[in-house]
């Protein structure tokens, strides 16, 4: 998953970089994940350019997730709790 592809190297700072890495892990990820059509959890839609989509904003958002938690820089009342996590990934309509 995403923890494993992460760990192989450290993301650039440079958000279009972030973006064009993530977006080659969704793709591939909405093919061949345990959680794609093809997978057996068959979590993504069967439709590929959706299961990508989906990919991509869940791993956007644990990026951003894991971010706020570390981020020394943003106060305590500010950083992100389990409730806006949830529905900040609930309905992707994808």
């Amino acid at each position: 998953g995403l923890r494993m592809f992460l760990a192989a190297f450290r993301l650039p700072g440079e958000a279009q970089q972030i973006d064009r890495i993530l977006q080659a892990f969704a793709d591939s990820c909405g093919r061949k994940c345990e959680e794609s059509s093809a997978g057996s959890m068959k979590l993504f839609s069967n439709d590929e350019k959706k299961a990508s989509d989906a990919a991509y904003l869940l791993s956007f958002s644990i990026i951003m997730l894991n971010t706020d938690q570390h981020n020394d820089n943003i106060r305590e009342d500010r950083k992100m709790s389990m409730e806006d996590f949830v529905k900040n990934n609930t309905d992707y309509d994808v």
